[in-house]
């Protein structure tokens, strides 16, 4: 007599309304963040608020650092018996983080790097986002990405801060490299290198990796790592023309990383289907 197959149970899927939560919750406080910016900024030129503010700059990078450590340690040791820290504690723990860096970069720099803070913000809601609503894959790119643009940025304004307008077209096909220009050079080639290892080897044990004695479900065993590889291969042959073509070319690698970017997000939405 054939046997009856057992009918296996459907697979349980997220809660559709809890990551629409969280993404609202993130572009609120998105636009929480860039808005006490603001008006920070406006009132730390001010030379009647400096010094008052940047006492209170330094206080609170301190408090909040703490903040950070405290939230850390109750992600670590509550997040097995309480569903709260284990949803929230991390998430609270990167904002208390980026909060006690804003004041210190405010506190150390003034209004220097208010328009890079900006940029940091967007970036890590965008990051966050896509962690929620795509598969991994995208977010490891997508970070990665997000480390070129950055870096690629950085050349260009290192290129072009203290020239004079007349000497800048000489200076933007110069091959002369700074320190500070070799350590993101290098810096972001160990992010490539991480990057690719860490995707090679988690394809190569269907998408799972052993971390402190733990096997960990990284990405989807059907998970493509062809972008990764080829974004990766990328900015290493535009982190060498740049050394050698200078700032200007740093300046249009960051619109290729931009447009890659893009063709990346419609391939991973075409996936979800």
């Amino acid at each position: 007599m054939a046997m009856k197959k057992r009918a296996v149970p459907p697979k349980r899927t997220a809660n559709d309304d809890t990551v629409i939560y969280k993404v609202m919750t993130a572009l609120g406080m998105l636009c929480v963040l860039l808005l006490t910016v603001q008006l920070i900024s406006r009132r730390y030129v001010l030379i009647d608020y400096m010094f008052t503010m940047m006492t209170a700059l330094f206080w609170s990078a301190i408090a909040l650092g703490v903040l950070a450590a405290a939230l850390l340690a109750l992600w670590l040791v509550c997040r097995g018996s309480s569903q709260f820290w284990h949803t929230a504690g991390f998430p609270l723990f990167l904002l208390a983080l980026l909060l006690a860096l804003t004041c210190a970069v405010l506190y150390a720099t003034w209004v220097e790097y208010v328009s890079a803070l900006y940029v940091v913000y967007i970036a890590a809601a965008v990051l966050y986002m896509i962690a929620l609503l795509y598969q991994r894959e995208f977010f490891l790119l997508s970070a990665l990405n997000a480390c070129a643009g950055a870096v690629f940025f950085q050349l260009y304004r290192i290129r072009e801060d203290g020239v004079l307008t007349w000497q800048r077209q000489e200076v933007h096909y110069s091959p002369a490299i700074s320190a500070q220009a070799l350590l993101l050079i290098i810096g972001l080639v160990v992010v490539i290198l991480a990057a690719s290892s860490l995707m090679f080897f988690a394809r190569r044990r269907g998408g799972k990796l052993k971390f402190f004695g733990k096997t960990r479900q990284l990405f989807s065993a059907d998970a493509s790592a062809l972008l990764v590889y080829i974004c990766g291969a990328l900015w290493v042959l535009c982190l060498i023309a740049a050394a050698l073509l200078g700032a200007t070319f740093s300046y249009y690698c960051i619109f290729a990383v931009a447009a890659l970017e893009l063709i990346a997000a419609v391939y991973y939405t075409v996936k979800l289907a």
